[in-house]
C-alpha cells in the first residue's frame, strides 16, 4: 500500500518538473570529403549502389592493397563490412569493424562502426555486451556524438532481457537526444516500456525525469498501475492531478472517465452495512455468535442515534472461499457500505472486498491479512497483540527479567514462541531455556528438566555458582493466602499420567537430592516461563511443573486459558498465573458490565470474546457512517482509519494505518481459583499494553 507522504512527493514532482525545458539535441558530424580520384574506389562505389555486392568487395579490398591509410580507406572497410553483413557474413563483417577501430581511432566512421558491432551483437543474442559496449561508448565526452541510436539499441537490449525499468530510462535518453523526426521512433518504445512497470518503477522514474510529456505518460501508466493492484485511493489522486495539470495529454479523457467510474463504484447505500458469517457449517456456533454481537450493536445504536435508519445485510459465508466471493459480489450489487466478517475463508474476503473498493472488517488471527489492501481491516486479538501485552506486563509491573519458554513443536508453538522471543529482547530482558515438548504426549519430564539442568549429569567437580532470585513478597503472599485444595496431596504426575511413586520409578525419573527425597533441586534462572498452548495441554503441562520444583515463578499464558477447563485440571498450581485477554465479563468497566447485562437480556446467555469483538466491529463502523454521513466508501474508509480510539467492550480500540487492529488488552490473574482483573483496562494509548495500577496484589 503506496504512503500518502510518498504519493504527495510524487505530485510535487509533477508540479516542478511541469516547467523544466527540453535539451537540445547535438549537431549533426561534418560531411566527409569528395570520392578520391581512384579507379578502383569510384568502381567499387559504383558498383555497392548498383547492388553488385561481390565486384564491389573485390574492388575495395584491391584499393586497400594500392592504396594508403587515409580516410578513404576508413570508408572502404566500412563498406566491405556492410557487405559481409548483407551476405550474412557477420564474423567477417566484425573483423572488418574492428580493424576499422583499431586502425583508425580518430575516423569519423568509428560511431558507425561502434553501431554497427553492437548490432551484429543484438542479433547474436549478446544482449549483456551490447549494453556493457554501448554505455562504455556512449560515456565519451564528445559532444558531437549522436547517442540517440545507441541508447536506442542499449534500450532494446535491456527490454530483450526483461529489465523494462533499465530499457525506458534508455527509451527515454534516446528520445531526450533526439531530432524531431527521430522522436517518432523513440516514443512508441518508451511507451510500451513503460507499460511494463510496476507502481514502485513508475514512481522510481517519476523522481528521475523531468519533462513534461513523459511526466504526464508515467502519471497515467501509475493510475493504472495502481488499479491493477486494487489501490483504488491512489489511482484517484494520480488520475486527478493527471486531468488538472496535463489537459493536453492524450489520455486527458480516459482519465476523467476513470475517475467518474472510481467514484460512482466506491457510491454506497447510506447507513447499510453488510454481514458476512459462517452461519452454516462446521464454524456456523461461531458466526451465530458473531451475528448476535453484531445484532445488539444495531439495537443500540438505533436507540443512540433515533431516526436513522441503520440497516445490516447478512449473507451465510459456509467457510467457503467460492460461496464467500459470490456473497461479497452480493453485497457489492446491494450497495452496502462495509462488511463486517468473515471469520474462516478471511483472506479470500479480503481480496474480493478490496477488488471491489468495500471496506471489510474481518474477525480473524491469520498473519498479513491487512496487508492484502488499502479497504481491509482486522479488529481480533493476535498472538502479536498477546505476546506484547505479557511481556510488557511482566517487565513493567512484575519486575521479570528473566524468562523461559516451553512450547509444544508445533506451528503454533513455534509462531508463540518467536514472538514471545523477539519481545523478550526488545524489553531488554533475556530467554534462558527454550524447550519444546511432543504437543501429543503426557509426560513433560524431558524438556521441564532440561529447562531447569535436571536432565544431564553435573560433574563432581562444578559445585552452583548462584541461587535463583528471590521472587517479589506479593507471590509468596499469593502463594500461602489460600488453603490447598486436598487433591494436591496427590502427586499430579500420579493423577494426570498414571506414574506410581515407589522408589524405583522416582529413581527413573532422575531424583537428585538423595537427603529429600520429596524434593527435587532445579537450577531455576528465569522469573516467567510462558506456556503457548489451549487449556487442556496447559492443564497437563502445570502440575508437573510444580512436581518438578517449579513453583516460585510467574506462570505466562494466551488468553485461551481463560477457561474453566484449565482451572479445574490444574487451579491450585496456578497462584502466579498471568493471561492478556481483549474481553473479560467480570471487568471493572461500567461499559462492558453494562454489555453484558444487555447481551444476557436479550440471549439469555453470556456473552464471549466473538460477540464482544463483533459488537466493537459493528459499533465502530456505525459511528464512522453517523459521523460522515457520506455515501461513499472512500471517505467511509478514511473515517475508520481516522478514528480516535474507540472505548469498546474489548478495551479502547483503534486501526492503524494498514488496517491492524491496535488495542489494549486486559490483564488477569487467578484469585481464589478464578480469573480476575488484575488491573483497569489500560488507557487509548498508541501501542498500549499495561497501565498506571500497580503489580497485582494478594
Amino acid at each position: 500500500m503506496v504512503s500518502i507522504v510518498r504519493t504527495a512527493v510524487i505530485i510535487w514532482i509533477v508540479i516542478v518538473a511541469g516547467c523544466a525545458p527540453t535539451p537540445t539535441p547535438p549537431s549533426p558530424r561534418e560531411p566527409v570529403q569528395e570520392l578520391p580520384e581512384h579507379a578502383d574506389f569510384r568502381a567499387a562505389e559504383r558498383a555497392f549502389e548498383d547492388g553488385r555486392y561481390d565486384e564491389a568487395l573485390e574492388l575495395y579490398n584491391k584499393f586497400l592493397e594500392e592504396s594508403e591509410r587515409n580516410l578513404f580507406a576508413e570508408m572502404a572497410l566500412f563498406k566491405i563490412a556492410k557487405i559481409h553483413r548483407y551476405a550474412g557474413r557477420n564474423d567477417d563483417a566484425m573483423a572488418a569493424l574492428e580493424k576499422l577501430k583499431r586502425d583508425f581511432p580518430e575516423s569519423v566512421l568509428v560511431p558507425d562502426a561502434t553501431l554497427e558491432v553492437l548490432d551484429i551483437l543484438y542479433e547474436s543474442g549478446r544482449y549483456e555486451a551490447v549494453i556493457a559496449q554501448g554505455r562504455a561508448f556512449t560515456e565519451t565526452t564528445d559532444p558531437n556524438l549522436d547517442r540517440m541510436p545507441f541508447f536506442l539499441l542499449i534500450g532494446d537490449a535491456y527490454e530483450r532481457l526483461g529489465a523494462h525499468m533499465d530499457a525506458a530510462r534508455f527509451y527515454y535518453r534516446a528520445w531526450n537526444t533526439a531530432t524531431a523526426p527521430q522522436r517518432e521512433t523513440a516514443w512508441p518504445k518508451l511507451e510500451a516500456s513503460a507499460g511494463q512497470l510496476d507502481v514502485e518503477q513508475i514512481q522510481q522514474l517519476i523522481s528521475e525525469l523531468k519533462d513534461r510529456k513523459v511526466m504526464g505518460l508515467l502519471l497515467y501508466r501509475l493510475g493504472m498501475a495502481f488499479i491493477m493492484n486494487e489501490n483504488y485511493d491512489d489511482a484517484y489522486d494520480v488520475l486527478e492531478m493527471l486531468v488538472k495539470r496535463f489537459p493536453e495529454h492524450p489520455d486527458h479523457q480516459d482519465a476523467a472517465d476513470m475517475i467518474l467510474s472510481l467514484v460512482e463504484s466506491s457510491r454506497f447505500t447510506p447507513f447499510t452495512v453488510g454481514c458476512l458469517l459462517p452461519l452454516s457449517g462446521p464454524y456456523a456456533v461461531f458466526g451465530q455468535r458473531a451475528l448476535n454481537g453484531i445484532e445488539l450493536a444495531l439495537n443500540r445504536v438505533g436507540e443512540v442515534a433515533a431516526g436513522i435508519p441503520f440497516t445490516i445485510v447478512v449473507k451465510d459465508s459456509r467457510s467457503d472461499a467460492g460461496v464467500t466471493a459470490a456473497a461479497i459480489e452480493q453485497l457489492d450489487r446491494q450497495k452496502v457500505g462495509t462488511i463486517l466478517g468473515p471469520m474462516s475463508a478471511a483472506q479470500a474476503a479480503g481480496r474480493y472486498a478490496q477488488a471491489r473498493g468495500i471496506p471489510i472488517v474481518v474477525f480473524t488471527q491469520r498473519e498479513d491479512v491487512p496487508d492484502i489492501g488499502s479497504y481491509v481491516f482486522r479488529n481480533f486479538i493476535t498472538p502479536q497483540m498477546q505476546v506484547q501485552s505479557l511481556v510488557t506486563f511482566a517487565v513493567e509491573k512484575l519486575g521479570a527479567s528473566r524468562f523461559a519458554i516451553l512450547y509444544p513443536e508445533e506451528k503454533y508453538g513455534w509462531r508463540y514462541m518467536n514472538l514471545f522471543w523477539d519481545q523478550v529482547v526488545s524489553h531488554g530482558g533475556t530467554v534462558n531455556a527454550v524447550e519444546a515438548y511432543d504437543p501429543e504426549g503426557t509426560d513433560f519430564a524431558e524438556p521441564i528438566k532440561k529447562m531447569t539442568g535436571l536432565f544431564y549429569e553435573v560433574p563432581k567437580d562444578l559445585t552452583p555458582q548462584s541461587f535463583p532470585k528471590p521472587l517479589p513478597m506479593t507471590l509468596t503472599l499469593m502463594a500461602d493466602r489460600y488453603p490447598q485444595n486436598p487433591i494436591a496431596s496427590v502427586d499430579p504426575v500420579e493423577r494426570i499420567c498414571g506414574i506410581p511413586l515407589d522408589r524405583d520409578a522416582l529413581d527413573d525419573l532422575g531424583r537428585r537430592t538423595a537427603a529429600r527425597e520429596d524434593r527435587w533441586d532445579p537450577i531455576v534462572d528465569f522469573d516467567a516461563v510462558f506456556i503457548p498452548d489451549a487449556p487442556k495441554k496447559a492443564g497437563l503441562v502445570i502440575p508437573q511443573l510444580a512436581y518438578y520444583d517449579i513453583r516460585d515463578v510467574y506462570l505466562l499464558g494466551t488468553n485461551l486459558w481463560n477457561s474453566k477447563t484449565l482451572l479445574e485440571m490444574s487451579g491450585e498450581y496456578m497462584k502466579n498465573t498471568v493471561i492478556a485477554d481483549a474481553f473479560f465479563t467480570e471487568s471493572f468497566s461500567e461499559t462492558v458490565q453494562a454489555f453484558v447485562a444487555e447481551f444476557q437480556a436479550a440471549f439469555d446467555r453470556m456473552p464471549g470474546i466473538i460477540e464482544a469483538l463483533a459488537y466493537d466491529s459493528a459499533m465502530m463502523v456505525f459511528s464512522a457512517m453517523r459521523r460522515t454521513a457520506t455515501d461513499n466508501r472512500r471517505e467511509l474508509k478514511q473515517a475508520l482509519l481516522q478514528m480516535d480510539s474507540y472505548p469498546g467492550v474489548t478495551g479502547p480500540t483503534r486501526f492503524r494505518p494498514n488496517g491492524e487492529v491496535e488495542k489494549a488488552l486486559q490483564m488477569l490473574r487467578i484469585e481464589r481459583g478464578r480469573f480476575v482483573q488484575a488491573e483497569p483496562t489500560p488507557a487509548p494509548e498508541p501501542d498500549a499494553s499495561g497501565s498506571e495500577t500497580s503489580s497485582p496484589q494478594p
